[in-house]
């Protein structure tokens, strides 16, 4: 299911690349849905993976992969990018950034290459989770609840015993 929100979120970014009448809409409720579904599995994933005994830990990792990942993207891709369509832009005006006190970039292809890129990492997204799915299937294929059960069963035993 969390692959093909990644891929339901590529979509939106390719719809924002490479834009249609409406796409900006159809783009803005895919984004919405995928993220809100993708941040609210990544924690039932980590309990499952990991367990909860570091589960207060793991969380917290998991609530900063959203900023952190939020960060590098749009400021070190996406900001860097525009700007250098900005300086394409000015370039072709003959003009220079000293002329200038912002850089502003006009048309689509100001975000083309960042939202391929963003794109991109949200099919790389869906690889990586295919091939946890194939590694984990296995595991998920018998009881996972068996070992938490027999470990109940163990301290109910010791508390009946230590009465």
């Amino acid at each position: 299911m969390i692959m093909g929100l990644s891929l339901l979120s590529a979509l939106s970014n390719i719809f924002i690349a490479y834009p249609f009448y409406g796409s900006v809409y159809i783009a803005s409720v895919l984004v919405g849905f995928s993220y809100g579904a993708q941040l609210t599995l990544l924690f039932i994933i980590i309990s499952e993976l990991f367990g909860l005994k570091y589960y207060s830990t793991l969380f917290n990792c998991g609530q900063l992969a959203s900023p952190l990942g939020s960060y590098v993207l749009s400021v070190v891709v996406v900001g860097k990018l525009y700007d250098r369509e900005a300086l394409k832009q000015l370039a072709e005006k003959g003009m220079t950034r000293a002329m200038v006190k912002e850089l502003t970039c006009i048309g689509t292809q100001c975000y083309r290459h960042s939202f391929l890129i963003l794109a991109g990492v949200n099919i790389f997204g869906a690889l990586v989770t295919f091939i946890l799915v194939m590694r984990t299937r296995k595991y998920y294929s018998g009881d996972i609840y068996k070992r938490f059960k027999d470990e109940m069963v163990a301290a109910d035993s010791k508390q009946v015993a230590g009465k």
